[in-house]
Formats: C-alpha cells, structure tokens, sequence
C-alpha cells in the first residue's frame, strides 16, 4: 500500500508509529520492504523504548535509519503510572542499545504536564546533554475520554521555555519547513544540545503541514485530527486510476482543524 502510495504523492520518508510498533511480528521484514521503495530517503519509528534493547541490532539491520523515543518522566513510579505499568529501566536500556546500534540521531520526545514539569525537565534535560540527544518537548493535546484531565494539565511550551530561559541560555536554529517543533540550541549546565518546542495548541503549525497517516487497516488520515478517513484498501479495488483521481481530490481538501482535539486516543490515530 506504501509503495503504491508514494507513487501518488511526493513521500520521502516513512515513520513507523503506534500504539507500540515493536510489538508487531515481523516489522524488520515490513522495515526491509519499505526501505526499497524507489525516492525515499529515510524510514524511523517512535517507540516506548520497552524492546528495544532485543531489538535494536535487527532493527539497523533491516534498514531502519532512526528512533524516537516517548520519555515522559525519570521517575520510575510516575513513569509506571503513565504508561499503564512500564518499567523505566527497559526504556533506559532501549534507549543505550539503540544509540550502541547507531539509530542516531535519537530523539527523545517529551509530553510536558502542568503537574510535574518542573520536576522532569531538568532532569531530562541533564539526561539528554550527558548522552547528546536531541530532546522534544510537546504539548498536551485533549483526545480520547479524558478531556477534563488534558485540560487541567496543559502547559504552554511558552512558559517551559520561559522558564528553562532562566536557567541556560537560548538560542534559536533554523527549523526545515514541514517540520512541527521549534527548534533551539541550548546550553544547559556547560553541555549543548538541541531542543525542539512541539506547539500544536499554542501556537498551531498547521499552514505548514506536509504529513499523511497510513493506519494499519489501509485507511488514510490527511490529519492526526481529521474525523474524515479514506479507505484506501476499498477504493483500490476499484481499479488504481480511480483510486489515484480518489486521493488526490482528498488530499487537496486538506485544511487545518477547527482545533487540535480528538475523540480518539493517541494510540488509536497514530500519535
């Protein structure tokens, strides 16, 4: 579907997301499928980090360029809690196995809460500068049933960065187009790194824009918060001119979201 997929639109890379990618059985076979598809320059994952450390070594060696890692907290009670029972030393673990295997560069990708930032952006700032990781932090957005939880912990990237602009100095790096996050250089206790500012409530970047979803039933999502899918896998069936004139008029009616809310959870539309 990928391959016929980049056919229409001008796809360079491919980012395999979730829910948790590595669960699924033979992703180095799917990885070392897509790397061969003709004009694309780069395919990555995100991942909870939680089997990397089993994985990481196959995973380069089916082709796959980069992670990207959730990494909310360095408490490892908060983290259980976060992600529902996960242990934060596999993630950690994940984390070394995959910078050892050159999945470089990897990312580590923060959500901020309005309860605990404080708390875990020094020391997940201290951990990204000690290994030379670029860090993202990204606003909470309100998907799924818990809305009224979403909306008690949301923190604008503004007062973050404000307040992190206090402790180290800042200075801003050209961001490429298409890309959401805000790019900064940071020099955080005598060690650079590179921090990325994801603003999705805030400060919208959807004008800019250049990505499509794929889930894993064939169905096209022209935004993480756009309601309107497109089968592809039924529209196919009725012959591939078709189904290219199908995608295109869908695609040219690709407009920002009246907001960035969802009735979906995260892991349901590939976040």
């Amino acid at each position: 579907m990928v391959r016929w997929l980049s056919r229409q639109l001008p796809i360079e890379r491919i980012k395999l997301t979730g829910g948790e990618p590595l669960v699924r059985l033979g992703l180095e076979n799917l990885i070392a499928a897509l790397v061969t598809i003709p004009g694309l320059r780069e395919v990555s994952l995100t991942s909870n980090g939680s089997l990397l450390k089993e994985k990481a070594w196959d995973l380069k060696d089916s082709g796959l360029a980069r992670v990207s890692v959730s990494l909310d907290s360095l408490d490892p009670s908060r983290f259980a809690d976060l992600t529902r029972g996960g242990e934060l030393e596999r993630t950690l673990a994940g984390i070394e196995s995959a910078l050892q295997a050159g999945l470089t560069p990897l990312k580590l990708n923060v959500v901020l809460q309005r309860s605990t930032w404080k708390y875990d952006v020094p020391q997940l700032l201290d951990f990204a500068a000690d290994r030379g990781l670029e860090i993202r932090f990204i606003e909470l957005m309100r998907t799924g049933t818990e809305r009224e939880w979403s909306e008690a912990e949301f923190v604008s990237v503004d007062e973050v960065k404000a307040w992190v602009g206090e402790h180290a100095n800042i200075s801003p790096i050209a961001t490429p187009g298409g890309v959401p996050a805000q790019m900064s250089q940071l020099d955080w206790h005598g060690r650079r790194l590179s921090v990325g500012w994801i603003a999705p409530r805030s400060h919208p970047f959807c004008g800019s824009c250049e990505r499509v979803r794929l889930d894993c039933r064939g169905r096209l999502r022209r935004c993480l918060m756009d309601p309107a899918l497109l089968d592809l896998v039924r529209v196919r069936q009725q012959g591939d001119r078709y189904a290219a004139d199908v995608v295109r008029r869908y695609m040219a009616a690709k407009l920002a979201p009246n907001g960035m809310e969802s009735e979906f959870m995260m892991s349901q539309i590939g976040g």
